[in-house]
């Protein structure tokens, strides 16, 4: 019997995101750790896909850890390198303040913003 605000189903559906704590606010969160505690079935799936999980991560970490040839390596900085000696750095900002008066108080907002951008031109092949 489910006599908690939050569906099995709609638990069901997003208890990945609550594993990876991506559910929209803090009171969800709060609802879906107050379902687990009432609810049997949807703590063994939390259970199972955490499980899952941790079994996909530790084997992607296993098998996924090859060192690149040194060869490789060194080119890969040498084109660095080479690009980063013909690429022209530009750093901007930008001010805005804005003013406005509502029922006699007036506030002020200043934005500042800073940017880098970085340019290279590839030649045409």
């Amino acid at each position: 019997m489910n006599n908690h605000d939050l569906a099995c189903d709609q638990v069901q559906q997003t208890v990945v995101l609550f594993i990876d704590h991506e559910l929209p606010s803090d009171d969800q969160y709060q609802l879906f750790e107050f379902h687990f505690q009432e609810c049997e079935p949807c703590l063994e799936l939390l259970n199972t896909e955490r499980a899952a999980i941790s079994f996909m991560q530790n084997l992607l970490r296993n098998t996924c850890n090859e060192v690149a040839p040194e060869a490789l390596n060194a080119r890969i900085q040498a084109t660095i390198n080479s690009l980063a000696a013909t690429s022209t750095v530009e750093f901007f900002s930008q001010t805005t303040i804005t003013e406005f008066t509502f029922d006699g108080t007036t506030s002020i907002e200043i934005t500042q913003e800073f940017t880098q951008e970085i340019r290279h031109e590839f030649p045409q092949e």
